[in-house]
């Protein structure tokens, strides 16, 4: 499925399978490029050229009576000519010089470009004109090469009934010498394409009838800055593009932080809750809760409450995006104010003040009514007599055969009833950002703009966090600054001691002072209470009450424990591997392994992607 997101504050960008990630493009990127539109603007105000996207705002009047007159010839020659005088413009406002001619990176295969960018026979950025007289309407990469193309001689047979799409990949980013930039210039068009994205159809699209007609200056910076020659293929230093990657992986990961913490968090909660709930019906029962055949097992318990965050988690980021078709949340006033995940955000800081509002089941309905469904799908015509006044309010919805969603992954859970306060929390904690970080302020998770990688950073992490209960009484300690951390095969659990730790001289001046709090995300050692005075106070674990007094951090007896002890991660192999070097990985590794081999020998080969760590869904 082909996602097709437009950049928030870039209107007529469009983002398609997420050429960047969507929050990094509408929060970080005007930032990332601000010092090269200011040095635009220095320039411009010492005496030189005028900044690039001014002079793509000025281009406007001139490209829409061209396109307009363009529509009025009738042979393909004179339109592909118009063509070249209507993008002419822009593209030197960008930097490029133009020079028709034909760049043939694969035997055969000829291509018209306009101008060809590169060093020591490999070519950087190509701008090829993409247009097919005759078929305005199509989109860019379903149209053809033309005799038009090639001043009245045959398409070579090479490229004879190739769409852009399959000539891009095969005639220039196939090639063994391919460039690392295409500027695909369309009908109304550009699409920027990037040999290291491409094969996952991820692009940049610019309609330039928006962009000129808006003329947004935040809008033309960055289809400036992104599409200039210099940006490209500069002709001494880094390509910008480069940096922006970089910053985008950067950000990606400070995202996927904020939702680790809350998610972390957001387990604990419920698995809490759910030991509560199911402890007090065990010995109604007469039941064993920690022991016995009718134990509950903590691990189960975490991985049943990993999935019900990861349901929440899944609604959030379909709901947030229309396009991707599944849930009817802008076409259907009665699934939005009636079913939706995103009407329960409204009540997220609704105050609780009474018992009944506190413990009631409000949210916990709602919510595994929508739970149900997304599992088992909603017919129209039941509808009609169930919640929609009207045909006209109703909806349909495709069940989802999802291991996530279905009742019986979750058996534990399934006899909790969870709440007001606890899903008001929880839906809190995955709906706030809370300004973690110097600088960052508090604000609406955005998960329109989340990516697919980042989600995956996140469900990768929480794989290697374990649940455990605290069997006694625990305290978190740690090991001082400069020192090793106290850990042995028993301190691998909550319920048992770490290792004593030695003192060194140092540390000595720091015995008396307290241990500032650890970060919940990393790896944790926990005591039993009755051993901490044998803990040194720099090695206790304290965290800071709203006055700004130390307090030991204390995990009562029964507490769920949901943290990553000891060396789990390393027992687990659960990390997650930046994109940067699995792509590094998998290149290598399959242009070693496909040397010399025939197409149908690759056709024949299997791979097989190893499943390192725990996997619950």
């Amino acid at each position: 499925m082909t996602s097709t997101q437009s950049v928030q504050a870039f209107s007529g960008i469009a983002n398609e399978n997420e050429f960047y990630g969507h929050h990094y493009l509408a929060e970080v990127f005007k930032g990332d490029i601000r010092e090269l539109v200011e040095k635009w603007d220095a320039d411009e105000d010492a005496g030189k050229e005028r900044a690039p996207y001014k002079r793509l705002a000025g281009t406007a009047g001139k490209w829409f009576a061209s396109l307009a007159a363009q529509k009025n010839l009738g042979d393909d020659d004179e339109k592909l000519a118009a063509h070249l005088r209507l993008y002419q413009p822009l593209l030197e406002a960008l930097g490029y010089s133009l020079k028709p001619d034909q760049i043939e990176l694969q035997k055969g295969m000829p291509v018209p470009v306009w101008a060809a960018y590169g060093a020591d026979g490999e070519a950087t950025a190509l701008v090829v004109p993409a247009y097919q007289p005759g078929r305005e309407d199509d989109d860019t990469l379903n149209q053809k090469l033309t005799p038009a193309h090639y001043d009245g001689m045959d398409v070579p047979d090479g490229l004879k009934q190739l769409t852009w799409l399959e000539i891009v990949s095969e005639a220039l980013f196939g090639a063994e010498q391919g460039p690392r930039f295409i500027l695909l210039i369309g009908y109304k068009e550009w699409l920027l394409l990037d040999r290291y994205k491409w094969p996952n159809n991820r692009l940049l699209r610019f309609e330039w009838s928006e962009i000129l007609d808006r003329k947004d200056t935040y809008t033309l910076q960055a289809a400036a800055a992104l599409l200039h020659h210099d940006s490209l293929a500069p002709d001494q230093g880094a390509i910008l593009l480069d940096n922006l990657e970089q910053n985008a992986h950067k950000h990606a990961f400070s995202v996927s932080e904020d939702l680790k913490y809350a998610l972390r968090e957001a387990i604990e909660l419920l698995g809490n809750e759910a030991v509560k709930q199911l402890r007090e019906r065990a010995s109604g029962q007469k039941k064993g809760f920690y022991s016995g055949k009718d134990a509950v097992d903590a691990g189960e318990l975490s991985i049943e409450c990993l999935r019900m965050v990861y349901r929440l988690l899944f609604l959030f980021y379909i709901e947030a995006r229309p396009d991707l078709g599944y849930v009817p949340i802008q076409k259907s006033e009665t699934y939005q104010k009636g079913y939706s995940l995103d009407s329960l955000r409204d009540l997220e800081l609704v105050a609780l003040n009474t018992e009944a509002a506190r413990n009631g089941l409000y949210f916990d309905h709602s919510i595994r009514r929508l739970f149900s469904l997304i599992t088992n799908g909603c017919d129209a015509a039941e509808q009609t007599t169930l919640t929609a006044s009207t045909v006209r309010d109703t909806f349909a919805l495709a069940p989802l055969d999802s291991k996530l969603f279905d009742p019986a992954s979750t058996p534990l859970l399934n006899e909790v009833r969870f709440p007001n306060h606890v899903w008001q929390k929880v839906i809190g904690l995955m709906s706030l950002s809370d300004g973690r970080g110097k600088g960052k302020r508090k604000g609406r998770v955005s998960y329109q703009l989340l990516s697919i990688i980042q989600l995956g950073a996140v469900y990768e992490a929480l794989l290697s966090y374990r649940g455990f209960f605290a069997k006694e009484d625990l305290c978190e300690v740690q090991s001082e600054k400069k020192k090793k951390k106290p850990a042995t095969e028993e301190d691998d659990h909550g319920d048992e001691s770490a290792e004593d730790a030695d003192g060194d001289d140092e540390a000595a001046d720091n015995d008396e002072k307290g241990g500032d709090a650890t970060d919940v995300l990393d790896s944790a050692w926990f005591v039993p209470k009755s051993r901490i005075e044998l803990y040194k106070p720099s090695e206790r674990v304290h965290d800071t009450d709203e006055l700004g007094h130390q307090k030991l951090r204390v995990y009562p007896r029964d507490t769920f424990i949901y943290r990553q002890a000891g060396r789990d991660r390393e027992k687990s192999a659960s990390y997650y591997t930046p994109q940067e070097l699995t792509r590094c990985v998998v290149k290598y590794a399959l242009k070693e392994l496909l040397k010399d081999k025939k197409a149908d020998e690759i056709l024949s080969l299997t791979l097989v992607s190893p499943q390192w760590g725990r996997r619950p869904f």
